[in-house]
């Protein structure tokens, strides 16, 4: 039995239950598994030896939703932390901590829109394992170029991204990492000013030698080559559009 299989069966009185009492809804619990499987491989960082993934994960859901699910909340968050614990195992992905799964409000989304957020644990992957904890510090992700200088660091690039038009137009970022984060927000690995990029608007993701792109709900969408995407594989010299930023992507 597969682990979407023994999902399925696990949460059949609750699915049953929540359908029934939300005709009018889109959300299905099985759809919120899919997504955070997506959000903890999209979200991973690779070491020398081992493949991190985010522990922690949070479910926004519109009010009225969200007043559905948490009634058996608990039941659902339990089993879908199980389902990313065997999902991990079954990738060869490894969990920084004991899986969680949080449910929560936001006003701002539409009835029946899902909206993750992940992080890692602040505890180390295997307490008191010094070279687990120093993998961790070296995991491929992106560094300012100050903090390069800094220590002396040479990364690996995997690709550029050249500004063509918008306010950063003449500007080239240095892809250093497997994932990106594109946006408006100083915490961003590329960090566009422009009013109408969203603080956090798409992520970049490299992955056996090609970069995908994924838009992030960003309030005026990500553009490749003039057509709106949700996610799409990028092939050299595409050009993706993010506000009235335009950017060609150059692959190492």
């Amino acid at each position: 039995m597969g682990v979407f299989s023994g999902l399925e069966e696990s949460l059949e009185k609750c699915i049953e239950g929540f359908i029934k009492d939300n005709s009018g809804s889109k959300i299905h619990p099985v759809d919120i598994a899919k997504k955070l499987a997506r959000e903890m491989r999209d979200g991973r960082r690779v070491s020398v030896r081992n493949i991190y993934v985010p522990n922690e994960y949070t479910v926004h859901l519109n009010k009225s939703d969200w007043e559905s699910v948490s009634h058996f909340s608990a039941l659902l968050s339990r089993e879908l932390q199980e389902y990313l614990r065997k999902k991990a195992e079954e990738r060869k992905y490894t969990l920084a901590g004991p899986p969680v799964v949080k449910f929560s409000p936001d006003e701002n989304l539409a009835g029946g829109k899902i909206r993750l957020e992940s992080r890692f644990s602040e505890a180390p992957p295997d307490e008191g394992s010094a070279l687990e904890e120093e993998e961790m510090e070296h995991t491929q992700r992106y560094l300012p170029v100050k903090e390069i200088i800094r220590a002396g660091v040479v990364p690996q690039v995997y690709g550029r991204l050249r500004v063509d038009g918008g306010p950063d137009k003449g500007k080239t970022f240095d892809l250093t990492a497997v994932s990106v984060i594109l946006g408006r927000r100083a915490d961003c690995d590329v960090v566009l000013n422009d009013s109408s990029v969203s603080r956090r608007h798409a992520r970049l993701d490299f992955y056996r030698g090609r970069f995908t792109i994924t838009d992030l709900e960003s309030t005026n969408g990500t553009r490749v080559n003039g057509v709106r995407i949700n996610s799409k594989a990028l092939e050299p010299e595409d050009v993706i559009s993010l506000g009235t930023t335009t950017c060609t992507l150059r692959v190492e």
